[in-house]
């Protein structure tokens, strides 16, 4: 079956196919204990057999339990994991980098990663600034293999910002103003870090240096420093990918944040080279979609994403959660763009009365009678019977608090509701997340081929413009200790391109 199951009614399964309007986004909403893993999650990943997925997986027991299964559906399956990266597909933001604006989202997502009260000063502002013409440099200055966030890092070693005693520019100034006055590098530095004075200076350094410093770890700078995979493939092809994200651990959150962001990007840039649509659909599962942190436009891209082929599945804990992060007209707004809402259980008043006002009132119709004696001789007996009708709500926020562990709640944009049935996997699919079972730690990386050939033209682009800018040197009569450094570079992304040339299975980047 192709579609979102949503429960059971009188052992008929209840289900939203990729045609629904006005949308096939689903909101769930379920705290511990609300079987949200076994009636929504692994029920839709077992039962999608033909649109890509990308679910995150909180704690990798999905991959171990679903994988398997979808390997002999067809699928191709990859795994990123933020809280195991030696066990992961490697993702560089930097390759989802084309445009100057792009650099600074980039920047300004992993600055935010440190800055927990999410003040936007200036010293918020010039780090970014900074990290920004960083990013531009290595991208437009650096050979590919350094074209990450290690060679970010790189530079600010190597690079001290304080002058020498005989000098007024810093050789990181040096670096910068060496570049042409129209280098989107050097305007991002002048017009940022440049300008800051004395002490602000070096704060700003400092800050950054610790923003980086993250990123420095063997295993972070190998995660980071090539991208397995293209985002794209996954609306170009049947794909499976699981994003495990780390359990009371938010060290990558603006960095996975980041990730989705780029995703979310790269989809709509290949619908949009495709007549508006994706070549293959995209069901999101989103599990603990608040541990992913706040995406700026997030309705505005679940309003739209019905039209490119993507639908997603948003889950939450509780109401309370999405209002804290987004606030609560944001919230209503995200809420407002999922044509189904579903709960499993409340597990606060705040969730139990929005369902309950979401369900509306009835009316219903209450007896009332009277009834009188008389004691005199002829004693007299009378009854009277009379109705009355009130309205109350469908179901009480108390009785939504009280629902059988087995129940839920459907709510359609334009249908009536339905109470229903949890749809539990090892009811609808018995026995299968037990055939095969794969380990999370035994997942390895290979990088696509796609993405070796890339590399390799992105190296023979650099050989060559070394080669021009040798050539242009000569003939101004550079001197030869330049010239001897310019052949080290020539000769080493040589040697890098030729390592990796049609070796897809041994490539180390």
């Amino acid at each position: 079956m192709n579609g979102t199951i949503l429960g059971m009614v009188d052992k008929q399964i209840i289900y939203q196919n990729n045609s629904t309007k006005p949308n096939r986004n689903v909101f769930v909403v379920g705290g511990p204990g609300s079987y949200k893993t076994q009636s929504v999650v692994i029920t839709n990943l077992f039962n999608e057999t033909q649109n890509s997925i990308v679910v995150t997986d909180p704690k990798g027991e999905l991959y171990e339990k679903t994988a398997g299964i979808k390997v002999a559906q067809g699928y191709q399956v990859h795994v990123v994991n933020f809280a195991n990266m030696i066990h992961s597909d490697r993702y560089n933001p930097f390759d989802y980098i084309e445009r100057d604006i792009q650099a600074e989202t980039v920047a300004t997502k992993i600055v935010q990663s440190e800055n927990a009260e999410g003040k936007k000063d200036v010293w918020f502002s010039t780090q970014r600034q900074l990290l920004k013409a960083l990013i531009l440099f290595v991208m437009n200055h650096r050979e590919p293999k350094e074209r990450n966030l290690a060679g970010v890092t790189n530079i600010l070693q190597k690079f001290d910002v304080e002058p020498d005693e005989d000098e007024t520019d810093s050789p990181l100034d040096s670096l910068f103003l060496d570049l042409t006055m129209t280098d989107p590098a050097r305007r991002a530095y002048e017009l940022g870090f440049k300008k800051a004075k004395g002490e602000m200076k070096a704060s700003i350094i400092e800050s950054l240096l610790a923003t980086v410093s993250k990123f420095v770890d063997a295993e972070v700078a190998d995660f980071t420093g090539f991208s397995d995979f293209d985002l794209k493939d996954i609306g170009n092809a049947k794909v499976v990918l699981y994003v495990i994200i780390p359990v009371m651990d938010n060290t990558y959150e603006s960095f996975i944040n980041l990730f989705f962001s780029q995703l979310f990007d790269e989809l709509y840039k290949l619908a949009s080279d495709n007549g508006a649509k994706l070549p293959n659909p995209v069901d999101f599962i989103l599990d603990e979609f608040v541990n992913l942190g706040k995406f700026p436009k997030y309705e505005e891209f679940l309003a739209t994403c019905r039209g490119y082929g993507i639908g997603v599945t948003t889950i939450c804990q509780t109401l309370t959660q999405l209002q804290a992060l987004y606030g609560k007209d944001k919230a209503e707004s995200i809420l407002g763009n999922h044509a189904v809402k579903i709960c499993l259980n409340a597990a606060n008043d705040v969730t139990a009365k929005y369902f309950s006002d979401l369900l509306g009132k009835s009316t219903v119709k209450v007896e009332t009678g009277s009834e009188s004696t008389s004691h005199s001789k002829e004693e007299s007996h009378s009854k009277s019977d009379s109705y009355s009708y009130t309205s109350r709500s469908l179901m009480t926020p108390d009785e939504i608090m009280r629902m059988p562990d087995t129940q839920s709640i459907l709510i359609f944009s334009n249908q009536r509701p339905i109470k229903a049935t949890k749809a539990f996997q090892f009811k609808l699919f018995p026995g299968a997340d037990h055939l095969v079972e794969l380990k999370q730690n035994d997942y390895t990386s290979e990088p696509s081929g796609s993405q070796v050939t890339k590399f390799n033209e992105a190296n023979k682009k650099w050989e060559a413009e070394l080669a021009k800018a040798k050539a242009t040197r000569a003939k101004n009569d550079v001197k030869p200790e330049e010239e001897e450094d310019m052949q080290d570079e020539l000769d080493q992304a040589t040697k890098q391109q030729k390592s990796v040339q049609n070796k897809n299975e041994d490539v180390d980047f």
